[in-house]
């Protein structure tokens, strides 16, 4: 996820590969906003267009050759850095949104019903003219092969470990039983869901009154307290408050537990860094390894994942080695299970270092921040002076 330069002016726009109808809701949209072109540019000649024309904004119409309007996204990218990429189309569909978000595409547009969304996307473009961009936080997806992995348990703990001098955002994506709340004792007042409410008027004003503030410094976009019926969340809407909290977050972690359906698809295909998390049994390292193939289809390269092994001690039937050799990846890091102070920090909604700071699972989730900060791709052993002496370390 990239982050786009500030608003000056009227956006420069060139238009590639939509038809007479699609042109005509771009300009009904936009009015004056921006310098829209006469005519679409053809998907073959985009390329030499956006280098002679230097536009801040290009909108690429999926309705017409969809493999053409994907493949140009890096190349346009490429030509000039900074270029805000807007794909538009007149459906939905969940498939072609992840290939956009994938192939650098910044928004997904459907008109006419997304038209404040566009507007929206232009405003935010560089008016000062094409330039290097800036990074956006850093979002990391944790997601579980099933059910009960500890997903949340390793994500709220990695984000204290990096609140207390970054800032860093918890977002639960649990649209129906979500407990990152309750794992940190925090009794929100607003959620995830009262931002879908109002997606179109979104922005990092909003977003700060509806997120929560643990003692640890940690912000939480957390669900409602009340018990819901599930509701349909579609992968733009997803995308939407995803970009929103990176812009206004150095360290973004979603916590997408088990789950599979457009939010968690939508969220793994856009992010930085994908933490998967499996315990040490088989139907766990079965499935994931069927999330891997998941991912393989959905196109995340897999330099992207880092597998966890959570629950971990020594003398499991299953060794890592196994792990490893059933699943084709690495090992980046295991983390061993203390039931006592695991129970203790759920039952008292306390990070577990507030528990018991020389637990080995507190220190085991705090070597895993190199994984983040540092971009290691496995956790590194401690010496064995720091392991004797863990606790003047901390």
């Amino acid at each position: 996820m990239r982050r786009q330069a500030v608003n000056r002016g009227a956006a420069q726009v060139l238009v590639v590969g939509v038809d007479a109808r699609g042109m005509g809701l771009i300009r009904e949209c936009l009015g004056t906003e921006a310098v829209l072109p006469n005519a679409s540019t053809p998907y073959p000649q985009a390329i030499d267009a956006v280098v002679d024309a230097k536009p801040n904004v290009v909108i690429t119409g999926f309705d017409g050759d969809f493999e053409e309007a994907v493949r140009l996204g890096p190349l346009l990218s490429s030509e000039i850095p900074g270029l805000q990429l807007v794909a538009i189309s007149e459906k939905t569909d969940p498939e072609r949104i992840r290939a956009a978000m994938r192939a650098g595409y910044r928004e997904y547009v459907v008109l006419p019903e997304d038209s404040a969304l566009l507007r929206q996307a232009v405003r935010e473009s560089d008016m000062g003219g094409p330039g290097p961009n800036e990074d956006q936080g850093q979002l990391i997806s944790v997601v579980g092969s099933k059910g009960g992995v500890g997903t949340t348990t390793l994500a709220v703990n990695l984000a204290s470990e990096l609140s207390p001098v970054q800032r860093v955002c918890m977002v639960d994506l649990d649209f129906s039983m979500g407990d990152v709340a309750a794992f940190l004792d925090l009794q929100p007042k607003s959620s995830f869901q009262d931002l879908l409410g109002n997606i179109a008027r979104l922005d990092q004003r909003m977003l700060a009154g509806s997120v929560s503030v643990h003692p640890s410094k940690t912000h939480v976009l957390a669900q409602p307290n009340e018990l819901i019926a599930e509701e349909h969340v579609s992968g733009e809407q997803v995308l939407r408050v995803l970009t929103v909290v990176a812009d206004t977050y150095q360290y973004v972690f979603a916590d997408c537990g088990g789950r599979i359906d457009d939010a968690t698809l939508t969220t793994t295909a856009v992010s930085d860094l994908i933490l998967l998390v499996c315990n040490p049994d088989v139907p766990s390292v079965k499935n994931a390894w069927r999330r891997l193939n998941l991912m393989e289809r959905q196109g995340i390269d897999k330099s992207l994942v880092r597998l966890v092994v959570n629950k971990w001690r020594k003398g499991m039937e299953l060794s890592l080695g196994d792990i490893e050799k059933s699943l084709g990846i690495p090992v980046a890091a295991t983390v061993t299970y203390d039931e006592d102070t695991c129970l203790k920090s759920i039952n008292a909604g306390k990070i577990l270092r507030d528990v018991d700071k020389r637990s080995q699972t507190v220190a085991d989730i705090s070597a895993m921040v190199s994984l983040i900060t540092d971009g290691a791709t496995k956790v590194q052993a401690a010496s064995s002076e720091k392991k004797a002496f863990g606790w003047l370390f901390k």
